[in-house]
């Protein structure tokens, strides 16, 4: 069936009959294995780069994430004129493990479904990673807290050597190596041998000249470690004297509490004694107040008593002599009459 019979409408029944030039929308934007399918190779996505072409590799059939066969009708499908022409009308090469990195393609998509792979064997080349990706990979090491360790250039590994210098090929590398060995003469063989041991000795005058390198990061590590425990050695002498002048400002204090204590409780009774002393000296007043009230009460009945004493006296004088019929003036006393 070619691209014409297609009906853009319709799922894809056969991949192998099918256009894969152009990514179809889909609802949820995943990509599942079909019940029945074999694991998937990778399409590699050209963006219009003449050296890579779309190739679809055998068995390469797309599960619609809800569970039917195919994908659903594209939306956004270009006119009959615009599509981009059929797998047999452009040039076909063979895979390549050097696959381009483009968000949102086919390749992308099918990398994982809920954190699960789906490729067995597939990794993207190291090399096309942006800087910034690099730059976010997790430590090799974490503290006592589970943090990770942030530290020089070589903290998570050399960079011609390790597990991250190393590139992972697909099973189409391989099967690539073995069909040309086999179709390569022993000559051949011979001088691309020796070629791949002149690479393997320039590789090793840069992997000599990394270890040089991180032997001088590690010296540099060290020698940070050694100002550190420096600037460590005067913090614990600065901490020392601060203890000894803490020391001596606590005893001093505690002297001057205890000056302090005396002089109030000195204070406090020379305090309480003045306020007995006030005590008394009001009650004194009030008693001295009273009994001159008292004075003046008592005199005030004694001039009483004395006015009154007086003019009894007269009266009884009056009275005796005319008691004794002796009037003063001779005439009869006038006190009876």
């Amino acid at each position: 069936m070619t691209q014409d019979a297609q009906d853009p409408n319709l799922p894809i029944s056969d991949v192998q009959e099918s256009d894969l030039s152009r990514e179809p929308t889909v609802a949820g934007g995943g990509t599942k294995l079909a019940p029945n399918a074999v694991q998937l190779s990778e399409v590699v996505d050209d963006d219009g780069d003449p050296e890579y072409a779309d190739e679809p590799q055998q068995n390469d059939i797309t599960a619609h994430p809800n569970g039917s066969e195919g994908w659903l009708p594209a939306t956004d499908l270009p006119p009959p004129s615009d599509r981009a022409l059929s797998p047999s009308s452009q040039p076909a090469r063979s895979g390549s493990v050097l696959k381009k990195r483009r968000p949102g393609s086919i390749a992308s998509k099918a990398s994982s479904v809920h954190g699960e792979p789906i490729f067995d064997g597939v990794e993207r080349n190291r090399s096309t990673r942006s800087v910034g990706s690099t730059r976010s990979r997790r430590s090799m090491f974490t503290n006592a807290e589970g943090k990770p360790v942030n530290g020089s250039t070589f903290i998570n590994g050399a960079g011609a050597t390790g597990p991250s210098a190393t590139a992972t090929a697909d099973g189409s590398l391989h099967r690539r190596m073995q069909s040309a060995d086999d179709a390569l003469t022993g000559k051949q063989k011979k001088k691309i041998g020796q070629a791949e041991v002149k690479q393997g000795q320039r590789l090793s005058k840069v992997i000599k000249s990394e270890s040089k390198v991180e032997k001088k990061s590690l010296e540099i590590a060290i020698q940070e470690l050694g100002e550190l425990q420096k600037i460590q050695k005067t913090a614990v002498k600065r901490e020392s004297k601060a203890h000894t002048t803490h020391t001596k400002a606590v005893t001093a204090f505690h002297k001057a509490e205890e000056a302090y204590l005396a002089a109030r409780t000195k204070y406090e009774i020379a305090q309480a004694a003045m306020q007995s002393e006030a005590d008394n000296l009001e009650i004194a007043r009030n008693n001295a107040r009273g009994a001159t009230e008292n004075m003046q009460e008592k005199a005030t009945e004694v001039d009483g008593l004395r006015k009154v004493f007086g003019v009894d006296e007269r009266e009884r004088e009056v009275m005796m002599n005319d008691l004794k019929g002796k009037p003063k003036d001779g005439k009869g006393s006038s006190f009876w009459k």
